[in-house]
């Protein structure tokens, strides 16, 4: 279990301490904070040096004295804090060290950040007096429980805080979270572009609240090939940048059948899919009924896509799953009942990288499309999707 603090680069220009350059000339040498790194162990502390450097040898000692200040990460549970440190570049040398303690855990956490501020410098200039420095952690789950239906989550987090969540309990479904997107996708995008074959409505023969949970329903029509479905979106409701997020769900199965819980950028009115970027958190195509799905969409001189797949000894359809994302700027992780099985970094997608920004949800069930193919004798209906929660949990 390893986290890691960068710290961004300071200038500390001095006009009380003199140097020489090459050609004999007094200058004012500038001082320099360098990138750092350092991983934490499983228990105790460790130390991050971080080298303070000048470009000309000084001819008289330079003292710095510096605090921190918490930001999204906290003293004494994250780091040591420092209220009055102190470190000396010598007379003759070009470097001194500050050492900030990182305490260690086993607790999988967001970025963090906190600050480094130059309290005192005698009669040195300086061009800033605060830098930014960040903990990056690298844990990877938690115990997951399980009650009569199947796999659950906890209702908290340690550094983590629910800041929404539908835990579906009211007589209907929430207006204020949801929307029904209704109708083929046609004539704009025939099928959702994907040469589905339903019909969303907003019917509760579609989309209803029963016992605290959200059903979604897939249904054959009186004639052969006719599907009605439902599709509901928070998008301009309910949008979120970054977070923990659980959603606890009983899948359907079939050929042909096709449940998502996805998201895609609030900008998607803008520039488009898949530029907007899509987080696919769960699909399944059920003639695979035992597979999961995660996978990330963007725009690269085109549509790329990036993911891999979950697979359980059962089904999908058996009992209830969670179905989870840590999102963290530059990081989206993939998870099914705390089990990894994907990362995406921006790294990976470079300067065409969305998903630093705002996202919406999307719940469904599509019928037929071109991943899943067309139902056939085999496919039972109707088909349901049943939904426990939605919880976003972002850094306390």
């Amino acid at each position: 279990m390893n986290k890691i603090i960068t710290l961004g680069t300071l200038f500390i220009l001095i006009s009380s301490v003199y140097a020489c350059n090459g050609d004999g000339e007094t200058v004012d040498p500038e001082l320099t904070i360098g990138s750092k790194t350092v991983t934490e162990g499983n228990s105790g502390i460790t130390t991050l040096a971080v080298d303070i450097s000048s470009n000309l040898q000084l001819d008289a000692p330079v003292e710095i004295r510096y605090g921190t200040e918490d930001g999204l990460a906290k003293s004494g549970t994250d780091y040591t804090a420092v209220s009055n440190g102190s470190v000396v570049i010598p007379e003759g040398s070009t470097s001194a060290t500050i050492e900030i303690e990182v305490l260690t855990d086993e607790i999988m956490e967001f970025k963090e950040d906190l600050y480094i501020n130059i309290l005192s410098t005698g009669d040195l200039k300086i061009n800033t007096n605060k830098t930014r420095v960040f903990i990056l952690d690298d844990d990877e789950s938690y115990d997951i429980d399980r009650d009569a239906d199947g796999f659950i989550t906890p209702d908290s987090y340690p550094s983590m805080k629910l800041v929404w969540s539908d835990e579906f309990d009211g007589p209907s479904i929430d207006t204020d979270n949801w929307t029904f997107e209704i109708g083929d996708g046609c004539p704009n995008v025939c099928g959702w572009g994907n040469n589905e074959l339903e019909y969303y409505t907003e019917s509760e023969e579609n989309a209803r609240i029963v016992d605290g949970r959200l059903i979604i329903t897939a249904i054959e029509g009186d004639r052969s090939g006719e599907y009605t479905s439902a599709r509901m979106i928070t998008k301009d409701k309910q949008e979120f940048k970054f977070g923990r997020i659980d959603v606890r769900a009983k899948l359907p199965e079939g050929q042909g059948i096709w449940p998502a819980i996805w998201m895609l950028g609030h900008d998607i009115d803008e520039v488009g899919w898949p530029s907007c970027g899509e987080i696919d958190i769960m699909e399944l195509v059920g003639h695979q009924p035992s597979t999961s799905h995660g996978t990330a969409h963007y725009n690269k001189g085109g549509h790329n896509y990036e993911g891999n797949f979950y697979s359980i000894q059962n089904k999908f359809s058996e009992e209830f799953h969670v179905f989870s994302i840590f999102w963290d700027e530059g990081i989206i992780k993939w998870y099914v009942d705390y089990n990894k099985f994907y990362e995406i970094e921006i790294a990976d997608v470079g300067s065409t990288y969305p998903f630093d920004d705002l996202f919406f949800f999307i719940l469904n069930i599509a019928v037929g499309g071109n991943w899943p193919g067309s139902p056939d004798e085999t496919t039972v209906f109707p088909q349901e999707m049943h939904i426990d929660y939605v919880r976003v949990f972002q850094a306390d």
